[in-house]
């Protein structure tokens, strides 16, 4: 199985820190608040796992899904440190190969649906709506899309740009511009219930998006 990230992984889940600034991290747990005890949680494209222990830590049972080897040596590293009260069921494997249909009350996707082209992302963001139950959440953290206009805008896009230039030179993530991540929520089945914003001097870089599914 191809790793995409056995050359950056190990650094991801800090450089994305530094990178933004702390913010990255806080959105990636921003919309956890609406869990409750034995929800059942799957996070694609784990990663280090950051949203995938609070969650275990806030009472959650928690599938973690990630194409990468890297990037869940890295994971398991921080559940030993960590210890979450709850067991993480990890799987190594292709986010299409999960056909759990309708049992999530949360699917989430942090920092994920961003490395896939402009036909695949539609692909993957409809296969994670059909994961979730009906009523059930389906979370997105993504950078924004850009304002058209004005410095905020230029600045947005400086920060997308600079980033996805490093990530599809060092991985397999496919360069291209920010995608309407709340478009693609909604054309999965969900309605927008949420959004919280993140900023870097005093202008919107990273969002967290709720969709409830219908």
């Amino acid at each position: 199985m191809k790793d995409g990230y056995w050359l950056v992984g190990f650094q991801y889940e800090l450089t994305g820190y530094l990178y933004s600034l702390g913010r990255i991290p806080k959105c990636k747990s921003a919309m956890l608040k609406h869990l409750k005890p034995n929800d059942k949680v799957l996070v694609a494209g784990v990663g280090h796992g950051t949203e995938a222990i609070e969650a275990s830590k806030l009472g959650a049972d928690v599938t973690a899904v990630d194409l990468s080897q890297t990037m869940l040596n890295q994971f398991r590293k921080r559940i030993a440190k960590e210890n979450p009260p709850k067991e993480i069921r990890v799987i190594h494997d292709d986010i299409f190969n999960v056909k759990d249909t309708e049992q999530y009350d949360m699917v989430i996707a942090n920092f994920f649906l961003n490395v896939f082209s402009k036909t695949r992302v539609v692909e993957v963001a409809n296969h994670l709506g059909t994961l979730a139950k009906p009523g059930g959440y389906f979370v997105v953290g993504e950078f924004v899309l850009p304002e058209k206009n004005g410095w905020r805008g230029v600045l947005q896009r400086v920060n997308w740009y600079f980033a996805i230039t490093f990530y599809s030179a060092t991985t397999e993530a496919v360069f291209h511009p920010v995608w309407d991540y709340p478009a693609l929520v909604e054309g999965s089945g969900c309605k927008i219930q949420e959004i919280e914003y993140f900023k870097i001097f005093n202008t919107n870089l990273y969002w967290s998006i709720l969709g409830k599914k219908i």
